[in-house]
Parts: C-alpha cells; structure tokens; sequence
C-alpha cells in the first residue's frame, strides 16, 4: 500500500512538473530575412550587455519573417498570421540571426518591457488604431524599419525623451522615408495608449537574436489537447491517492 500511494503521488508531480514546462516554437528563418519587404541598412550605438560603455554596429533595420514548427505548450494559433508568416522584429543586439537560419525559442508571454508597449501603442495609433497588430503588418520596408529602431529605442534607452540622436541608443543613417516615419511615430509617444501587453509576445534564445512578435489573448489560455489529458490524468491519480488515504483512516 505504501509503495503504491507514493508511487502514484510521484507520478501525479511528474505529471504535473511536465505541464509547467516552458513553451517552445522553432523558427526557420525566410530567404531573404526580411521578406517580402525590405530593410534600412543604418548604424547604431547601444550599450555594452555588460554594462559599462557602448558599442557601434552598421545593421539592417526591419522587420523579420519566418515559419513555426515544433510547437510545445501552447496552441499553433498563438501566431497571429499562422505559422506560416511569423512576423518579429528583433528584440537583441547582442546576438545574431541570418537568413534561411532555424532556431529554436521560448516563448514568454510577458516579455514585453513597458516602453515598448507604450511605443508600439503610438506606432497603431498612426497606422491603424482599430488593430492592435498593425505594428506587425507595415505597409514598406521604411515603415518597418522605423518601427524596428523605436522597438530598440524603447529596450536600451531609458530616457524620457524618444529620441535617436541623443541617449544610450542612437541611430544615424536612416533614409528619408524611414525617418519621416520615426517622426510620426515619436510625435505620437505620450498622445495614445501603450498596447495591451497580452497582445504581444516575446522569443527568446541563448545563442540567437530574442525576437517580439504578435499574441492573440485567447489563444495562450487554451491549453494543448494534450496537456488537457496529461491534466486529466494527473487529477485521476490525486484522487485515487486521496480515496486510498481516506480508506486506511476509516480502516
């Protein structure tokens, strides 16, 4: 009887353990990366993942689509254009991507800094309101581009300001189109709402560019079918354990 309790109650924790485990997607990576539109290739300044200083890159700013496979605990209409057309920007600069690469991620659901939220709340605001994943779909490469440097600007600049000459991240070189864009969206920071951080999602890798991305609310909170079973499974071995325990003290 003993063994048998204990081995159950084990079971039961496994069973558990395994529904708390964190949500995985890999991404292969389109050719090229920022397809179908294009990119503004600018240089930056940002500070050190250390800390101390700040280091100088000459990147393509833009906004990034790939493929989701091998999707663990959570459902595949997490991805707001399916699985097919996930579109990120990039939300690391501390590490890299390429196009054509597959990288496996973790998907956190509150990833998402608070600047950002309010950035991307101003970015809607000036190209669709009424949808909350307009920042997602940009109209041209100068547009995603823009969006791209104030999704960077709100995670390494901490300054009241929005702005890309001055602060702990700058940028230089934007193409006229790219920075009319920026100015709408900077004229707008502080005018509109921060976006609903339970519409956004961010992914996450030790060795690869962190990407943020769309997340439609309803679609996190409805668990894999087989996690729904695992749970099923899970509560039948509690009340068994329960049933026997009541038993040996009515014995």
């Amino acid at each position: 009887m003993f063994n048998l309790k204990h081995g159950l109650a084990f079971w039961v924790c496994a069973c558990l353990a395994s529904l708390s485990q964190a949500a995985t997607v890999s991404i292969k990576f389109d050719t090229p990366l920022f397809n179908p539109l294009s990119s503004d290739a600018v240089e930056i300044k940002y500070p050190n993942l250390s800390g101390s200083g700040s280091s100088e890159s000459n990147v393509n700013a833009g906004r990034f689509q790939g493929t989701a496979s091998n999707i663990v605990g959570v459902p595949a209409s997490i991805f707001v254009d399916g699985v097919n057309d996930v579109f990120m920007y990039c939300y690391d600069l501390y590490d890299g991507i390429s196009a054509g690469a597959s990288v496996n991620f973790t998907i956190n659901l509150n990833g998402a800094l608070a600047r950002t939220l309010d950035f991307l709340g101003a970015v809607n605001s000036k190209i669709n309101l009424a949808d909350p994943y307009a920042w997602l779909h940009p109209t041209s490469g100068d547009q995603a581009a823009a969006i791209q440097l104030g999704i960077w600007e709100s995670k390494y600049d901490d300054s009241a300001s929005w702005d890309l000459s001055n602060g702990k991240f700058k940028a230089k070189d934007l193409n006229s189109n790219t920075s009319a864009w920026w100015a709408q969206f900077e004229g707008a920071m502080g005018t509109t709402p921060a976006l609903d951080g339970e519409t956004v999602m961010t992914l996450t890798s030790p060795n690869y560019q962190d990407m943020i991305a769309g997340d439609p609310p309803t679609a996190n909170q409805v668990p894999e079918p087989g996690s729904v079973a695992l749970l099923g499974l899970a509560l039948t071995g509690l009340t068994l354990v329960r049933r026997r325990r009541i038993r040996g003290f009515q014995a």
